[in-house]
């Protein structure tokens, strides 16, 4: 999906600002400020974001093995952070951060991508991932692993994208009544230009618990 002959476009290092911007937000409403609507609004632009840039970097990257080893490293290394942020204790079962959502939807890319294994047997594992990010708690559940799967398989027809994330976002809407707004994330990516920009190396990974952690430690020292 790669934006030609419009009057302005954004590459991949500004999309990831884009998206770190919503998380930013959507984080500061869930965690120390719920009563505010819009940013939660703004929020929704995050994910779908994300998973639309989980896909360019399988796409590109050269070591697919590094990238999802490096994904679930911070998984576990988010974990402590996120909980304490959303549940004020070390270790919620019920809630796993989004680097395993994430890790989730990459392994289902390499499932898709294998020449060594069959249709039937593709489906299965991917059905057993989606399930276990139910039953998990993975962030964003199914909805997650979904987005990033369509945004693979129709990387080559914006409609069937636009469709079916479409679809998905408002099914979601029983769980998350801002999730419609989701589909506004359509707008910076259909103005993707196809270019890297500026690397951001670790610092794209590490600002998701740093963030976690300093939203904990303002709700201990002045809200409790």
């Amino acid at each position: 999906m790669i934006a030609k002959n419009i009057f302005f476009s954004l590459n991949a290092y500004q999309l990831k600002l884009m998206a770190l911007m919503a998380m930013f937000l959507d984080h500061l409403a869930r965690s120390i400020f719920p009563d505010l609507y819009i940013l939660k609004v703004i929020g929704r632009l995050a994910f779908i974001l994300y998973a639309f840039l989980l896909v360019e970097g399988f796409i590109h990257t050269r070591n697919k093995g590094k990238y999802l080893f490096r994904l679930l490293i911070f998984a576990l290394l988010s974990e402590i952070p996120f909980d304490l942020a959303f549940s004020n204790t070390l270790y919620d079962p019920f809630r796993q951060n989004i680097f395993f959502t994430l890790s989730a939807g990459l392994i289902s890319l390499c499932i898709i991508d294998s020449k060594k294994v069959s249709s039937d047997v593709k489906i299965l594992l991917i059905a057993c991932l989606v399930t276990a990010s139910n039953l998990f708690y993975f962030d964003y559940l199914y909805l997650g692993v979904l987005q990033v799967i369509c945004f693979y398989v129709f990387r080559s027809n914006k409609l069937k994208q636009f469709l079916t994330l479409g679809i998905l976002n408002v099914f979601y809407l029983f769980r998350i009544s801002t999730q419609a707004a989701a589909i506004l994330g359509f707008v910076p990516i259909y103005l993707y230009n196809g270019e890297r920009g500026k690397k951001t190396g670790l610092l794209y990974y590490i600002f998701y618990p740093t963030h976690l952690l300093i939203y904990w430690v303002i709700k201990r020292c002045f809200m409790e």
